[in-house]
């Protein structure tokens, strides 16, 4: 199961899952926006298991304020 890291030097420090730069915003995005369930997304990100998939959402959901207050309605 991956980490969830940060790096100033990728995604202006977004957190993404470790190993690919893909952002936990984007699967968030991808979930609870699009409407696509975590077998979908792996199958949109084949580098990601779906484990990572559960791993980025439960960070995002950990999170979630600070996720809403960095992104505007648009952007989300």
């Amino acid at each position: 199961m991956a980490e969830i890291v940060r790096d100033d030097d990728h995604s202006n420090g977004a957190p993404t899952i470790a190993g690919t730069g893909i952002r936990v915003v984007d699967i968030a995005k991808a979930y609870e926006h699009s409407g696509y369930s975590p077998d979908e997304i792996v199958g949109f990100y084949p580098a990601l298991t779906l484990g990572d998939v559960h791993t980025a959402l439960a960070f995002y959901y950990d999170h979630i304020d600070e996720f809403r207050s960095t992104s505007s309605p648009a952007s989300a």
